[in-house]
């Protein structure tokens, strides 16, 4: 298999994508960043695999500048990457790449040059096109497809595994009933809007092996960085003293707060990046005059967590209140037992006897221990629950 490296993207894809077979980024007009192919690249030369990229709509000089930009170093692959220019005879420029689509009007041109690419390179490459609609614009959409499924069974005898960017142009129905047909996989680019621009969404919208259709993510792009599943808002509560500053502190790359003797009397914020996530986590004051706000900013949670001091065995009763309100919105959530390293602690069998069936995460938090363990498994749950809210 040869992986994307887009989180959770090769999870739905049955582990990434089978030698031999294509995969399809269709990619809305609307979306901020059309070169999602490039990720694939990146995490491809990183496993140490040998890669094509094939420009056909920018400078190959963009490259490296593209690399740059989210923190990557090109020149480090050395001979990995090998480049095959369809841009700069376009435009009567000279060309500093070994491989050059010297008639960038003409499929067969770019099939030419690719059968001298898969002749001198080895086996199981992975090839990354920059955009097959500027092929299509220039070709001709219907010669160029039918020269990209050429080019596709080319590459598939070879076991290599070929990635377009796609951008979704309004193209007639017949173009697009002949691309969703002629590619093994599909997974669609989207933008997310609410009052603003909130991110994008990848859907899986066909898998033509193991895989898991109709699974969709919401991501933003970094610079730099790269791709994260971006969550809008995880808000924490619990009672008074219980640790959620701690807690959230510990998690954040960057935090604020406002706290009067020791004591929060404002929402705090933090901004997590942690195991190809990006998340927003607000915190909510204990003392009782802030449930209105803790009962407001629940509705449009994309998880909660509940955390409780796992050693105040009295304020069992105020979690399980907590519990049900957070089931009968049908927000995704987990309980962190906090504080562990109290005498009397309860563990995670004593908490769920009392409250029913929940996640239980045992923390001590001003040590770090279990903190990232209960965010990644929140995580994991509102993308695979598909919180109400979460996108």
């Amino acid at each position: 298999m040869i992986e994307t490296g887009i989180p959770k993207l090769d999870e739905y894809l049955g582990g990434g994508i089978p030698e031999g077979k294509s995969l399809l980024f269709s990619i809305s007009p609307e979306v901020e960043e059309s070169n999602i192919g490039i990720h694939a690249l990146h995490h491809n030369l990183e496993k140490g695999k040998t890669c094509v990229y094939v420009v056909s709509k920018s400078s190959p000089k963009q490259i490296e500048q593209s690399f740059r930009e989210f923190g990557w170093d090109l020149k480090k692959y050395g001979e990995q990457l090998h480049v095959v220019d369809g841009y700069s005879r376009l435009i009567g420029a000279p060309s500093d790449e070994n491989f050059v689509i010297f008639e960038p009007h003409d499929i067969l041109s770019y099939e030419d040059v690719i059968d001298e690419v898969l002749e001198t390179l080895p086996e199981n490459t992975v090839f990354v096109f920059d955009s097959l609609s500027t092929i299509m614009d220039l070709c001709g959409e219907r010669e160029a497809l039918q020269g990209i499924y050429r080019i596709n069974e080319r590459i598939g005898k070879k076991e290599g595994v070929a990635i377009y960017n796609f951008t979704v142009w309004p193209y007639n129905e017949s173009v697009m009933y002949r691309i969703k047909r002629g590619f093994d996989s599909i997974v669609e680019i989207k933008p997310i809007r609410g009052e603003a621009l909130r991110g994008q969404e990848y859907y899986v919208s066909k898998v033509g092996w193991g895989g898991k259709e109709g699974k969709r993510v919401m991501f933003r792009i970094y610079r730099p960085g790269g791709i994260k599943i971006y969550i809008p808002k995880i808000v924490v509560i619990g009672p008074f003293r219980s640790g959620k500053t701690t807690f959230i502190k510990t998690l954040s790359e960057r935090f604020t707060s406002v706290d009067r003797l020791g004591a929060t009397i404002a929402i705090e914020h933090g901004t997590v990046d942690y195991g190809g996530y990006r998340a927003e986590v607000f915190g909510i004051p204990g003392q009782e005059r802030f449930s209105p706000l803790m009962e407001k900013m629940g509705l449009s949670a994309s998880g909660i967590m509940i955390i409780m001091d796992s050693s105040k065995r009295d304020e069992i009763d105020d979690i399980l209140r907590m519990v049900d309100k957070i089931r009968n919105k049908n927000i995704p959530y987990i309980i962190v037992a906090n504080k562990q390293d109290l005498p009397g602690a309860m563990n995670e069998y004593e908490i769920r006897e009392k409250v029913g069936d929940s996640t239980v995460v045992k923390t001590v938090a001003t040590e770090g221990k279990g903190v990232f363990d209960a965010f990644k498994i929140l995580a994991e749950k509102i993308i695979e629950e598909g919180g109400s809210n979460a996108g």
